[in-house]
């Protein structure tokens, strides 16, 4: 439409101006795919040490309680986020920290507590003398002051609880609760959330990074109070509510100069984190972060060297594609697709114009004619003279002619992104969807190893034993927590085509499990993949979450029979038995392992008799193992 009166729209006012949506789909399909590989991909802890395998299971079961627990509600919008940002624009990123929020909730408290915690008090401190104090209405001001003082809280709402312990024996006092103790990750979009030198190569070598956040007035109030932000800071803060520094301008004018908000910000304010490596006097690297604000100059909320860093940045760049060494030399899809995108819709257009001229073509009449003409379904038009007035003929191209370029060019976009269409080769297609989910894992890689040290830093031992079910016995300090483990979550893109995936596990039922006479095959671990495979939900619903693996489970069986047949009773014999072979050999490592019951085989023949038919038992379901191995092949293989 005609919106700036000095320039007539192309072809005409009222032309069609198609939204060709080709970008947006295949982001939106990357996306899915990046964000199914992230939730179905497997994450496993691997030592680098040999003497820390023991640890890397533990590590696992953390990290996996972590991702599918503690933060997923986070992950599932965190996730989807850098993986739409990495496809857009061609690069995001993911910052890793660790989380601790604490609010106050009243908690009651009685005379009885308080002269139990003077009672404990050294003797001739102002702590051993407080009840006394408290009933004494002369000593209020001293008892608030000092109330204060140990517990924190204001002075009108110390005066309050001093007066109702005395005369109530009973008031509230507020206490800390601790809302959030876990990692936090943020995706963080490029020039808008964060910023980095232009040359920048890699993330980790860049010479500072900074990024921006937007705080309430609560959340500004609560960061004074909980970490230690200067209050002179915050209030000077407040004065800029509603204004927001404009970067794309900022070399041409002053940096204290404010743009007004466009509205999405109003009531909000900006808040800079910088974060800059610094060398202390040992030759350390150090990370230190200063949080200011861009329009305030002479004071900073803070400057503190970030201790959990390790010298190391805490943020991790996701990068779709690698043109040169530079971090922002990456494009987005938007950028690939955007010629195509314009092909597409000057065909569009062409063929919905076409349309109109077809439905309703211009029309030619005498120059001299003053009447006013109006073309409507079943207007009646005067002529004065035959053949006067006539529609001009249609364009005499073809519409196929347009519709032949549009599908040309999706089988372009098409190909080159791997999309899964009848037109794209399927090896190419997997190749290139597996090799974009590898460069995505490889970045949450980076980004859980990041939070397995967080986790090794700020959790108890005894909270990771209740996760773990073991005492990890995880390092401590970050000498030894580096380099320790390497995190890796691997998905092969194969298992989104179902029908591979159901030919995948024919194969391996019919062929690879009649084939496994030694039991090395963890039927339990597969069986769980399956279900995983075919519903994750089903799959969570009906497998108990059991720490045993299936040979110890196995195990357990095997000594539960020899500890019945112990007391004379009768073990329960298992048709088709595929363990059969596992367990002759924890059988025999139990009896041998018992001196009780090696003497009870050679005096007690009910115990005799029913080892001697368990044992029979297990050898026929072995040979009958065999017999179908020989079935298929046709000879007995060699021993």
């Amino acid at each position: 439409h005609a919106n700036d009166p000095t320039e007539d729209p192309f072809p005409w006012d009222g032309a069609s101006d198609t939204r060709v949506r080709l970008a947006d789909a295949i982001i939106n399909e990357n996306v899915d795919v990046l964000s199914t590989s992230f939730w179905r991909g497997v994450l496993r802890a691997t030592p680098v040490e040999a003497n820390d395998s023991g640890k890397s299971a533990v590590a696992t079961t953390l990290l996996s309680y972590y991702r599918d627990n503690v933060m997923r509600s986070e992950l599932c919008q965190e996730v989807q986020l850098a993986a739409q940002w990495g496809q857009q624009y061609g690069v995001s990123v993911v910052h890793v920290t660790w989380e601790r929020q604490i609010s106050k909730k009243n908690h009651p408290i009685s005379m009885d507590e308080i002269i139990a915690m003077a009672q404990q008090a050294p003797d001739g401190t102002a702590l051993a003398n407080l009840p006394g104090m408290i009933k004494d209405e002369s000593q209020e001001d001293a008892v608030v002051e000092m109330v204060q003082a140990e517990m924190g809280m204001n002075k009108r709402r110390a005066r309050k609880m001093v007066k109702e312990l005395r005369e109530n024996d009973v008031s509230e006092m507020p206490m800390d609760h601790v809302v959030k103790n876990a990692p936090s990750v943020t995706a963080l979009k490029m020039h808008e959330d964060i910023y980095v030198a232009p040359e920048t190569i890699e993330l980790e070598h860049a010479p500072a990074i900074f990024r921006r956040q937007w705080m309430t007035e609560a959340q500004l109030k609560e960061a004074a109070t909980n970490y230690g932000y200067s209050k002179e800071w915050v209030a000077q803060v407040m004065n800029t509510k509603g204004r927001v520094m404009d970067y794309a301008n900022v070399i041409n004018s002053e940096v204290n100069d404010l743009a007004f908000s466009d509205g999405t910000t109003e009531n909000i304010f900006e808040v800079i984190y910088a974060y800059q490596k610094l060398i202390d006097e040992d030759g350390v690297p150090n990370v230190w972060c200063t949080v200011f604000h861009p329009a305030i100059s002479k004071v900073s909320a803070k400057t503190e060297m970030l201790d959990y860093c390790h010298g190391n940045y805490p943020f991790f760049a996701y990068r779709r594609e690698r043109l040169t060494r530079r971090l922002l030399d990456s494009r987005g899809v938007s950028d690939i697709c955007a010629t195509w995108q314009q092909e597409q819709k000057a065909q569009r257009d062409a063929l919905y114009d076409r349309a109109s001229l077809t439905v309703l073509p211009p029309f030619v009449y005498p120059a001299r004619s003053s009447q006013v003409y109006r073309l409507q379904p079943g207007s009646a038009i005067p002529e004065m003279r035959p053949n006067e007035i006539r529609f001009l003929e249609p364009p005499k191209s073809s519409p196929n002619e347009a519709l032949e370029v549009v599908n040309y060019v999706q089988a372009q976009a098409d190909d080159y992104f791997g999309r899964f269409t009848d037109g794209v080769n399927p090896v190419s297609s997997q190749t290139k969807r597996q090799a974009m989910a590898e460069n995505w894992l490889m970045t949450w890689s980076e980004v859980f190893g990041k939070v397995f040290e967080l986790i090794q830093e700020y959790v108890s031992d005894e909270e990771l034993m209740r996760i773990s079910g073991t005492q990890p016995g995880f390092p401590q300090t970050p000498e030894e927590i580096a380099g320790k483990m390497d995190l890796r979550v691997s998905f092969d893109v194969r298992e989104l085509d179902q029908d591979f995936m159901l030919r995948k596990m024919e194969i391996v039922s019919k062929m690879v499990l009649p084939e496994d006479t030694a039991g090395v095959i963890d039927r339990a671990a597969l069986t769980n993949f399956k279900m995983q495979l075919l519903d994750p939900v089903l799959a969570r619903m009906v497998i108990p979450e059991d720490k045993t693996g299936a040979s110890g489970k196995v195990f357990d069986q095997v000594n539960q029979a020899v500890a019945f047949m112990a007391l004379g009773n009768e073990p329960q014999y298992q048709e088709k038995d595929p363990t059969a072979n596992m367990k002759m050999q924890f059988l025999q490592q139990i009896v041998q392992g018992n001196p009780k019951y090696q003497e009870m085989l050679q005096g007690d023949e009910r115990f005799q008799e029913l080892m001697q038919k368990y044992n029979q038992a297990l050898q026929f379901q072995v040979q009958q193992e065999q017999n179908a191995q020989i079935g298929k092949i046709g000879v007995s293989p060699a021993q």
